[in-house]
């Protein structure tokens, strides 16, 4: 029975839709007219990340949570959408989930999170550790205007499958703006003989909000990103005074 009522929920669902999909072209460029000014498109930020105190890297003081930059990847997934305002000027503004991932240096780092502070700390010299990172993922919202001069064009696809001119891609793009994040999940992972993996989701005194400045630069069909938190990653006098920042390639 509960087949029979999937399968005639399904046939209604195709009836519905049919005539929407039947559209004629002339429906199709007054959806399009309708949506000139701005137009959707998904992302991937794709790059690394770090993070400094006081301006300059925790490696040159070789501290326990000092960060090794191959291997500590940054990833975004963006929804965006291009309004257009005048001449070269573009608004680029959406939401998307990014995750930093800090990968340590001392594969034998340790965090613990104490009574009033996130403890740093080094695992035992017989234990054959091989591997070290806290996560932290976030929900996030951008604005960042955009100049984009020059000539080109790519294709976007909208509602039903169909293509149509989108953005200028074909001459050199720059922009800055902000961004404002909340914190979705944290943890700590830890190999140790290359076989055994642990995996501890706290808080670890990881501020909720991020908030910060990004920068973007294309050329063609290429475009990078540039992004700095301007409040510390650890709440205030709970953990190490530091400002995560992250840079890569946008797909």
């Amino acid at each position: 029975m509960k087949t029979i009522k999937l399968l005639t929920i399904a046939f209604l669902s195709i009836l519905i839709l049919n005539p929407a999909l039947a559209q004629d072209d002339d429906d199709n460029d007054k959806w399009r007219k309708k949506n000139l000014g701005t137009r959707h498109d998904f992302s991937i930020d794709l790059g690394i990340n770090n993070w400094l105190e006081d301006g300059e890297f925790p490696n040159d003081e070789n501290a326990l949570y000092a960060v090794r930059p191959w291997g500590s990847w940054y990833v975004g997934l963006n929804a965006i959408n291009d309004t257009h305002v005048a001449g070269p000027l573009h608004l680029e503004w959406g939401v998307g989930v990014s995750w930093y991932n800090w990968k340590f240096e001392n594969e034998a780092t340790r965090l613990e999170e104490g009574d009033d502070i996130i403890i740093f700390s080094e695992a035992p010299e017989e234990v054959d550790a091989k591997k070290s990172k806290l996560t932290a993922a976030y929900l996030n919202a951008s604005l960042v205007p955009v100049l984009k001069l020059g000539n080109g064009k790519r294709t976007r696809r909208h509602r039903w499958g169909n293509f149509e001119p989108f953005e200028n891609k074909g001459g050199f793009r720059i922009g800055a703006g902000g961004y404002a994040g909340y914190k979705l999940a944290s943890y700590t992972k830890t190999v140790v003989d290359d076989r055994n993996r642990d995996k501890d989701h706290d808080g670890f005194y990881l501020n909720n909000l991020r908030y910060g400045v990004r920068v973007q630069l294309g050329f063609r069909g290429v475009d990078f990103f540039a992004n700095y938190d301007l409040n510390e990653v650890f709440v205030e006098n709970k953990g190490p005074e530091l400002n995560a920042f992250s840079f890569g390639v946008i797909l």
